[in-house]
Formats: structure tokens, sequence, C-alpha cells
């Protein structure tokens, strides 16, 4: 006979034990059929291979980040990252899932795919308030995705192409990000061609208004001069970022924000008289100097329009632009602005507000009550 402590305690260990053998081979038995049952969904819609092979779920789990997200990990086994993508509204009806991001893992052999549930949805209108601004240097909340909160750090991703067509509600989100700009304290100006009218004397009091090409290419001068003076300071300090000179110095540079509600107003040549072409010139110059070496030294551009094309913005600036935003459009403005056909699959004709980012985010941009200001 036992002592009653140590038969106690193999009981406790032998029920112990059972259960979780019998969970075991429950896992051993379910995890073959759901990898099975994914399969077997992703060969429904033809999503395989040209040996007619699906790609293979390999792990699926949830989030350690975010709980309401699932990572789902795939063998691609030859489909490459753009067909997920192209194929993203069949992927996400076989899986019973919304897609929030696709990208590969260990170079090319995978892709992971962060998905939440198919009943989530996003709001139609979504008010901003001041206590979403972030007190991350130099973080602009831009709205709200699926996985939660939407931003973009200028100090990472210095510039940003924002296009849409008419009402899509570019404009206002580009007043979100100004509005956080001005109250992180980033000096703002903003090239509107059309007189100022969109923006209201609240405006007109915090931000520097440029309504001609005379005016542009001064102001255009002085952040150029800023960052060769910035250069200086840098070099001498040993730092390699404004956020490094400020912090080791105790000095406040600003930040220096372009933004232009609708560049075409500024940089189309087409039907221009000869010296205005030359003003233009003189313009995307600049332009290009602060695309290429702005990040370090704090010299931003904001730049949105309905029609980005080559007439409009050069490939020299475009492709200095990693930061990509895409509201409302059609086949060709979602192909201009985020080199896919993304905006105009994923976003519905009356959607206001929703816009897609260069990463494939979709997300509901805060709206700006500007009669409150």
């Amino acid at each position: 006979m036992l002592p009653p402590v140590i038969y106690s305690a193999m009981h406790h260990l032998f029920v112990t034990y059972m259960f979780a053998a019998g969970g075991l081979a429950a896992w051993l038995r379910t995890k073959p059929l759901t990898r099975r049952l994914v399969a077997i969904s992703l060969e429904s819609i033809g999503f395989t291979n040209r040996a007619n092979i699906a790609p293979a779920l390999r792990r699926k789990r949830v989030d350690k980040d975010n709980p309401n997200i699932t990572v789902w990990t795939f063998e691609t086994n030859g489909i490459p990252l753009k067909a997920w993508d192209d194929r993203r509204a069949e992927l996400e009806t076989a899986l019973g899932v919304i897609i929030v991001q696709a990208k590969y893992e260990r170079g090319n052999q995978r892709v992971v795919l962060y998905t939440v549930p198919a009943e989530s949805d996003l709001p139609d209108y979504l008010p901003w308030k001041d206590e979403y601004l972030s007190d991350k240097s130099f973080v602009l909340m831009l709205g709200k995705g699926y996985a939660g909160p939407v931003s973009v750090n200028l100090a990472d991703i210095p510039h940003i192409l924002l296009g849409g067509s008419t009402g899509s509600g570019k404009t206002i989100l580009m007043k979100v990000m100004i509005r956080q700009a001005v109250q992180k304290g980033a000096e703002v100006a903003i090239v509107d061609f059309k007189g100022g009218v969109d923006f209201p004397p609240f405006w007109r009091d915090q931000l520097r208004l440029c309504y001609d090409d005379k005016t542009v290419l001064a102001l255009l001068d002085d952040y150029i001069a800023a960052i060769e003076s910035r250069k200086t300071l840098l070099f001498k300090s040993g730092q390699s970022n404004i956020d490094e000179y400020n912090l080791a110095n105790n000095a406040h540079l600003p930040r220096y924000i372009l933004a232009c509600d609708e560049i075409a107003e500024m940089l189309d040549k087409t039907g221009m008289p000869k010296e205005r072409k030359e003003q233009i010139g003189q313009i995307e110059s600049r332009l290009s100097v602060i695309a290429r070496q702005g990040r370090a030294f704090g010299v931003h551009l904001i730049l949105a329009t309905q029609r980005p094309d080559a007439n409009v913005l050069s490939g020299q600036i475009r492709n200095n632009i990693s930061c990509r935003i895409c509201g409302r459009a059609d086949n060709v403005l979602s192909q201009i602005i985020l080199d896919s056909t993304s905006a105009a699959d994923r976003i519905p004709k009356e959607a206001k507000g929703r816009f897609l980012l260069h990463d494939g985010t979709e997300f509901q941009g805060f709206w700006l009550d500007e009669g409150t200001l």
C-alpha cells in the first residue's frame, strides 16, 4: 500500500498525463486535416503552381503582439508574392478571412499572411481627436486599419505621395497630417495654386501659403539652404539626423514640411509657354534634391494629386517617395500610385476616406472637422 500523499500525487499525475496525451492525439489528428482543408480551398480557386500544387500551410498561430490577428505561414511552392496580392479577394473568400498584410519570409520561400476574421469591418466615419496625437517623433496618425491604428513615421519614411479621385478624401487626410505636424512643432508650407480657398483662416494663421511659381521657388531655395546648413551642423557634431542632433545638443531644429494639395497645378507643363516651363523645371530640380536628401535633415514632402503620371511628377521624384497612399481610384491611378491596381480592386466605389498603403494596409482615414479648429 502506498502512503495516501504519494497515491494522490500519482493519481493526479496520471490524470494530467491522460489529458495531455488526449490533447496531443487530437492535435495530431486535426493539424493534417486543417492543412489538407486549406490546400483544398486553395485548389478550388485554382491558386496553384504549374504542377497544380497549392501552397502548403506550414503554421497557423495567433500574433503575439495583437491577439486579433491570425498569422498563416505558407510554403509558396513557387507562387510569387505578387500573385497573392493580385488574388487577395479570392484568397480571402477561400480562407474565410480578411488579409491585412502579405509578405515574404526567409527570402521568397515562404509567404506570411496576417489576417483578421471575415466579419471584421472598418468604420465609415472616423473623426480626428487631438488625443490621438502620437508622442513619438515624428509619427503622424493616419486612421484605423483592421489590425489597429495606422501611422507613418517621417523620421523613417520622409515623403508621402497621396492619390485618389475627386471626393476620395485625400485633401482631408492631408490636412489631418498637417494638423499633427504643426502640433509637433514643424514649420509647414502649403502650395495651393487655387489661391488658398480650401484653407480657411485657421490654416493661414499657422502655415505659409504659396500661390505662384515665384513664391514656391523662394520657399524651395530656403529648404535647400536649410539642408546644406544642417549638413554642416550634423557633420561637426557627429550626429546622423536632426533628432540625434536635437537630443545631443539640447537644440530645437524644426522639421520643414512642404504640402501640395494638387501637384498637377504646380508641375504640369502641358500647353505651358516656354518661360513657365523653365520655372517648372527649376521647381522640379529643387524638389528632386529634397526628395533625395531631406530625410536626415528634417525636410519633407507631402504631395497629393489625382493623376501623378510622368507629365506631372518625374520618375526621379516619385522613386524617392517610398510612402504611397491611394484612396478611391481607377486602375490607371492605382497603378501609378501603388504600382498595382489594388486600390481599384479593394476600395469600394462609394467609399470616402478609405485608403490603401503601399504595403497593402487598408484603413479608414481620420476626418478633420475644420469648424472646430
